[in-house]
């Protein structure tokens, strides 16, 4: 292995602890798959199906012994009701460094990124996301989030260029500026959907046609 994909594996291992960091601050139950095949990550998270919302389980004291001992039961801690569910994600990680380029307008900061979205999953299971980790300073701890559903490259890509459909990925570079807006301008593609995937935590709580437990 040579010293450039070392400075790559470093990066990418850097990038997804940082997102596992991320994920298990908004509790999230974060796993790692002991053979990476497929996902970086599985998460996990309770929901209430009476509440309709993510709850905890309830935690109560209960005698033990001579005194008492906190028993955390199966139960809603809400509505104490049995209608606790896992709420299950797939996450595919991709981590990029940037590479700093002159600018057109003086004093703005802005680095090139390589972007490689991969489209296998998203006809599979529709709770697989992709999650672009972007690294702007590592000394500073600099880093933006873009997740999405890997669906969702449709909304800034042409899926049936020959790279898609041969090997599933196909690499972009995006100009950044330090506050993580993309800054390529094309006639042919919308890239303002980044703004939306911009530190998205919030659609991994959304529901989904993959989350049955019926």
């Amino acid at each position: 292995m040579n010293g450039s994909d070392t400075d790559k594996r470093v990066i990418g291992l850097y990038g997804e602890m940082r997102l596992a960091m991320e994920l298990h601050k908004r509790g999230w139950q974060v796993y790692r798959a002991y053979i990476d095949e497929k996902f970086d990550f599985v998460i996990l998270k309770s929901y209430c199906e009476s509440c309709k919302a993510f709850k905890n389980a309830w935690t109560r004291e209960q005698p033990y012994g001579k005194g008492t001992r906190k028993t955390v039961t199966p139960l809603c801690e809400t509505c104490k009701q049995d209608s606790l569910k896992m709420l299950v994600r797939f996450i595919q990680a991709k981590t990029s460094e940037g590479i700093e380029k002159k600018t057109a307008k003086p004093g703005e900061e802005v680095k090139h990124f390589s972007f490689h979205p991969k489209i296998r999953y998203h006809l599979v299971d529709s709770r697989v996301f992709y999650t672009w980790i972007q690294v702007w300073d590592q000394d500073t701890h600099d880093i933006n989030y873009y997740i999405f559903k890997t669906s969702d490259v449709e909304r800034f890509d042409d899926l049936q260029l020959d790279t898609y459909q041969v090997t599933d990925n196909q690499k972009t570079e995006l100009p950044i500026n330090k506050a993580g807006k993309v800054l390529k301008k094309s006639s042919k593609y919308d890239y303002s959907a980044f703004d939306d995937f911009l530190n998205n935590f919030d659609c991994l709580e959304e529901l989904t046609e993959g989350d049955s437990w019926k």
